[in-house]
């Protein structure tokens, strides 16, 4: 018996110490693109340590930022947001950074594209397999006239979240090249590659796709962290 009342008495504290949330659910989803101002193309980023999109829901006191994700593809859906009105700002991403205030999230589906500056475009990108080796061809675009170039490089990985924070680390040195923040010269064609034989233990799954991403970063002064620009996925099956 006195087992049964200290099960009801403890019963009754926890209930008692239940409130109801009667806050709203979200009741509204926004999903969108990012697309590079010139060209009209997807502007890919790092699935980890990435570009994000940095929200301020208006009409509280001290109101703290959210962090909404953008997929590798340059792509983002979020569908958990309350309707209302929003200041959005960009910051250390692969693009200019900018903002925009006083936007309106409606109830319901919300489409909102982004049209970004990006640092460097990467122009007639090609990663072809060949004669054992994976080999990347690409020229480099600034997207203004101050940018500089610190690095570019060949990511592989077992899946489609390819980038600098998703990759292997592949041995012969071939895959990647670092400069001392030179200006960018879209004449000159640069070629990046992937010894298969040297790097077996990586590859080494006959019937499956690899994934692989050309990745350039920028220098630029006064725009925060820089993030990686990025060719298109590529997919070998193996």
């Amino acid at each position: 018996m006195k087992r049964i009342l200290l099960f009801l008495s403890a019963a009754a504290l926890l209930f008692a110490g239940c409130q109801v949330d009667n806050y709203d659910a979200p009741d509204a989803q926004v999903y969108g693109t990012f697309l590079d101002e010139k060209t009209g193309e997807l502007v890919g980023t790092d699935i980890e340590n990435g570009n994000s999109i940095i929200v301020v829901e208006q009409g509280f006191e001290n109101p703290s930022n959210q962090y909404w994700n953008i997929k590798n593809t340059g792509e983002y859906r979020n569908n958990f947001v309350f309707s209302a009105m929003y200041d959005i700002r960009f910051e250390n991403c692969n693009f200019y950074p900018f903002s925009m205030n006083d936007v309106k999230i409606k109830k319901g589906e919300n489409k909102l594209d982004f049209t970004v500056t990006p640092y460097i475009r990467l122009v007639s990108p090609s990663i072809v397999r060949d004669n054992g080796k994976i080999i990347a061809k690409f020229r480099l675009e600034a997207g203004k006239p101050e940018v500089r170039l610190n690095s570019v490089q060949l990511f592989a990985f077992s899946d489609m979240w390819v980038g600098n924070s998703v990759k292997y680390s592949l041995s012969g040195g071939t895959d990647r090249q670092s400069f001392d923040s030179v200006p960018i010269d879209s004449s000159v064609e640069y070629t990046l590659s992937i010894d298969l034989a040297e790097n077996k233990n990586s590859f080494k799954y006959t019937g499956k796709n690899y994934y692989f991403r050309i990745g350039a970063l920028a220098s630029v002064s006064g725009v925060g962290t820089v993030r990686h620009n990025y060719s298109p996925l590529t997919a070998i099956k193996f």
